[in-house]
């Protein structure tokens, strides 16, 4: 029983502190000095545009951190040094197409994205009724992009028309359990509305001793109370691992999530 006790205990600073993280990220961000530009070639290649996805992900890290840091993402390593003096310079891997088996220099961005839709229509699942073509053609290019090194070549996977797609699975994966949980959370709220269920408790007044399977302790230690330590360990040194270790983070959230749910259904 005093361990049960302990639990909760612990549970409780958990979610408070998570709480307070979360209400103060957006404004970190929006107050955070780093800055985070790209440095493209002229004509727009899908190593530029890798690039300027990275650079989207990193911009808010690092305004989070507020480390007073200049950093340029470069698809070459040949850049005006006297341009680059006293900032942290990241060379971006290439694209690397399937089919030549060579850094790609000629498909637009437009056409990528043109096949990543036209692979969204052929194979848009079931379960994913409620999200948009567009909105999972997003998510699977973002995934091609950044799901690896940044500074490590990246094979454009949308260029093969492979029937085994894993970035594809993996993105929609994430994609739909993201969905889920609005649904089940719009549908709470409903219920509340209806007086179906009660009002949540205050976190005072809540009792995480009734967490006893396995896997909610699990998602509640791993990923709630794993989330904003794992922000807080990016560093500058290890730049090029972060929009990995962000998208694995969110792959393991929604396998781990998924066979939770599938054996104790929300609601």
């Amino acid at each position: 029983m005093e361990k049960q006790a302990i639990s909760n205990l612990d549970f409780k600073k958990i979610f408070s502190e998570t709480l307070n993280s979360m209400t103060l990220i957006p404004l970190m961000v929006s107050g955070g000095r780093s800055n985070v530009t790209t440095r493209c070639n002229q004509n727009m290649t899908l190593t530029d545009m890798r690039a300027q996805y990275a650079s989207r992900v990193l911009s808010n890290i690092f305004a989070y951190k507020d480390l007073n840091s200049e950093i340029v993402l470069t698809p070459t390593a040949n850049c005006d040094s006297k341009t680059l003096n006293n900032t942290i310079t990241c060379v971006v891997g290439p694209v690397i197409n399937p089919v030549t088996k060579k850094k790609d220099v000629t498909t637009t961005f437009q056409e990528y994205v043109r096949l990543r839709k036209l692979r969204v229509k052929c194979r848009h699942p079931p379960e994913g009724e409620n999200m948009s073509e567009a909105w999972i053609t997003e998510a699977v290019v973002c995934y091609d992009f950044l799901h690896n090194d940044t500074t490590k070549p990246m094979h454009a996977v949308g260029l093969a028309g492979l029937e085994i797609d894993p970035p594809f699975r993996e993105a929609v994966k994430i994609l739909y359990n993201r969905s889920r949980v609005a649904c089940i959370l719009q549908k709470f709220d409903e219920g509340v509305d209806c007086s179906l269920y009660p009002p949540l408790p205050s976190l005072d007044m809540t009792n995480f001793k009734l967490l006893k399977q396995k896997a909610e302790i699990e998602i509640t230690s791993k990923y709630i109370a794993g989330f904003v330590p794992m922000l807080n360990k990016f560093s500058l040194s290890r730049i090029a691992k972060i929009t990995a270790e962000l998208w694995r983070f969110l792959l393991f959230l929604s396998q781990d999530y998924s066979h939770y749910y599938s054996s104790v259904r929300t609601l």
